[in-house]
């Protein structure tokens, strides 16, 4: 396998264009990264159409109030269909970008930069997205207002 295979992460270049598929642990972790992508893609669909249909149809936007928010989230299955919504779309977005970055970042210092910021925004907003999730009090912050 010549360096500039192992440094960008593709197999062999062949005759007549395209690459072999690479070989080892990358290989591996692109197939669970596309299966991913799709799997992924699909729980975000049902999620937000099943949260769309929930609150525009059923409850209806007119008798959205405190009072349903607060007995929603008392009820801990709400919480985890919102961090499961939450952590799918901005694990289904970096692994977006990621494939974004290496298609249109040639320059392999570059990359790493622009790869770094952006795992640590996302990393960032994930943590503080799921921490808001789980620790919101909406009795005591409707009881504020």
């Amino acid at each position: 396998m010549t360096v500039a295979a192992q440094v960008d992460g593709r197999g062999e270049p062949r005759r007549g264009g395209g690459y072999d598929r690479p070989k080892g642990r990358l290989a591996n972790f692109e197939v669970f990264s596309w299966f991913f992508m799709r799997i992924s893609g699909l729980v975000l669909i049902l999620l937000a159409l099943y949260h769309l249909i929930w609150w525009n149809l059923v409850i209806g936007v007119e008798h959205l109030d405190s009072q349903v928010v607060i007995e929603r989230w008392s009820n801990p299955f709400w919480r985890l269909f919102n961090v499961l919504l939450v952590t799918f779309a901005l694990l289904h977005g970096l692994n977006g970008a990621r494939y974004s970055i290496e298609d249109y970042i040639r320059r392999r210092g570059l990359q790493i930069a622009v790869k770094t910021i952006v795992y640590s925004v996302v990393l960032v907003t994930l943590v503080i997205g799921v921490y808001a999730l789980l620790t919101f009090d909406p009795a005591s912050f409707f009881a504020i207002r």
